[in-house]
């Protein structure tokens, strides 16, 4: 007997880590749009609207915004190691 998870074919853990990136993904852009908003009006509606734009947009002030920094980077390193599963 298969687990209940195979039958859609993803892996348990790739469905876990698959979450994980989502939840790290939404936290990173929620701080991304506050972080934006403070910034400006313009820029915040960019990292509403274009989140990679406004990530490059606060690549000067990484150092303040590490942290949204790190959440993106986590998200991407848990989506990854999804896919290989």
């Amino acid at each position: 007997m298969e687990p209940a998870a195979a039958a859609n074919g993803i892996p348990p853990v790739a469905a876990v880590l698959t979450v994980f990136a989502l939840v790290f993904a939404v936290i990173g852009w929620l701080r991304l749009i506050l972080a934006g908003f403070r910034e400006g009006t313009l820029f915040g509606l960019a990292a509403l609207f274009l989140p990679p734009i406004a990530l490059i947009g606060l690549a000067p002030q990484w150092q303040r915004h590490r942290e949204i920094y790190y959440l993106v980077l986590g998200a991407l390193v848990f989506i990854s190691i999804a896919g290989i599963f």
